[in-house]
This record gives structure tokens, C-alpha cells and sequence, in this order.
């Protein structure tokens, strides 16, 4: 244990859970937001909207980026994840079932053929996320090895 002018701290993963928490739940709450309501109702962000996402490959682009930095900032919020695939994808099939379903709601439409693609992408984001922060590691160890 290190010794903080808040307390003592755990050795590794700094701070607190609600510390480390609070970016992957910012994050969430970005995930969930129902920005096609958002689109509908605001004209210059639907304005906007509409520009960014003119074709489906630009909203796979946005679910595979949307859920690889909220799959990061889950490894980063709780790096014990990166050693559990299973249970980091189990943290976040919730919250792309849950964006899903929130869409759908503030669309007033059933989820469709689509949404199923969607989570394909949501899932190619957290792989996205763990390769990444994989390969960042082992640049990190190599570098330590030479040393």
C-alpha cells in the first residue's frame, strides 16, 4: 500500500472504484444517448448528423468507433478486463443491447434485421479496443526488456 494525502492506495490501479469508474460511465452515457432523437429534434445537430452518417458504412464506422473507445475505456477503468475476455464482453453486450434498445424506443420501432448488424460492429469496436490495448502493452514490455 502507497500512502496518498487521501489515504492509503492500492499498489496498482490507483485510486478508488468510483475514480476509476467514472470515465467508463461517461463513456456509457455517451453509448446510450439517443442521438437519433436528438437529430430529430434539435435541426442543427440532425443537420450535422445527417452529414457524418450518409451511408450505412459511416454508421458501421461510428458503432465500431463508439464501442472501441467505450471497450478501452472499460480496459482503462478496469484493467483486470484485459485478462478476462469473457467477462469484458460480458460487460458490454448490456450496454450495446441496451443502445439498441433505447434507438429503437426513442424511434417508437421494433428492433430490426439491422440492429443485429449493429452489434457485429459494436463487437468489432471492443475487439478493436483489446488488440489495441494488447499490442500497446507488449511495445511497453519489449521497451522494458531492452532496457
Amino acid at each position: 500500500m502507497q500512502h496518498t494525502r487521501n489515504g492509503p492506495q492500492p499498489e496498482r490501479g490507483g485510486g478508488s472504484p468510483r475514480v476509476r469508474l467514472w470515465p467508463f460511465a461517461m463513456g456509457l452515457a455517451i453509448a446510450l444517448f439517443p442521438f437519433d432523437w436528438l437529430a430529430e429534434t434539435w435541426p442543427a445537430f440532425g443537420a450535422l448528423f445527417d452529414r457524418v452518417f450518409v451511408t450505412a458504412r459511416d454508421h458501421a464506422v461510428g458503432h465500431t468507433t463508439l464501442f472501441c473507445l467505450l471497450g478501452l475505456l472499460a480496459l482503462l477503468s478496469l484493467p483486470a478486463l484485459a485478462a478476462r475476455p469473457i467477462l469484458y464482453v460480458a460487460l458490454l453486450v448490456p450496454a450495446a443491447l441496451a443502445q439498441e434498445a433505447l434507438q429503437a424506443l426513442f424511434k417508437r420501432q421494433a428492433p430490426g434485421l439491422g440492429d443485429g448488424r449493429d452489434l457485429l460492429y459494436d463487437l468489432l469496436g471492443w475487439c478493436i479496443a483489446l488488440g489495441a490495448l494488447w499490442l500497446v502493452r507488449q511495445i511497453g514490455l519489449q521497451r522494458a526488456a531492452r532496457r
